[in-house]
């Protein structure tokens, strides 16, 4: 994937380098090195990792949809990166896909509310027990045809 600016944060490719940065453990970098569409959030100011973004396969099994993920570091939530980084991403994957999705726990309120900043709309629950989850499950689309794409 190609690098991505944005004011505060540099979204890059996972490098070897990365191995022992406080986002993830080894064996989940070397995954990350090899899985395509998957960003190291880094911070302009330091170049300190503090998180991930990547688009991934579709919590619905669609094959013309790709999951948006990401994950910031606790100590550095609360101020903005996630959004930075999300609209960052929605902005260059215009010519891959038309259709994203977002997938958080029922009780993520933080995630609930991202999604429906950017425009997300729910579709359904994935209920723990039917699909053998840790918790019951939101699922939201982004179509190309919204503002926010």
């Amino acid at each position: 994937m190609k690098t991505l600016l944005t004011e505060r944060l540099i979204l890059r490719d996972w490098c070897e380098d990365d191995i022992g940065c406080s986002v993830y453990n080894e064996d989940d970098i070397r995954y990350l090195i090899n899985a395509k569409n998957n960003y190291a959030i880094v911070l302009k100011e330091n170049n300190e990792i503090i998180g991930t973004i990547g688009l991934n396969e579709d919590a619905d099994g669609k094959e013309n949809v790709r999951n948006v993920g990401v994950r910031i570091v606790p100590q550095h939530q609360n101020r903005g990166y996630i959004t930075e980084a999300l609209r960052a991403v929605i902005g260059s994957v215009r010519d891959i896909t038309d259709t994203l999705s977002w997938f958080c726990k029922a009780e993520d309120l933080r995630s609930q509310h991202i999604a429906k900043k950017f425009g997300f709309v729910y579709v359904k629950t994935f209920a723990k027990a039917q699909h053998n989850l840790p918790s019951d499950f939101y699922y939201y689309i982004l179509d190309k045809n919204s503002n926010s794409f």
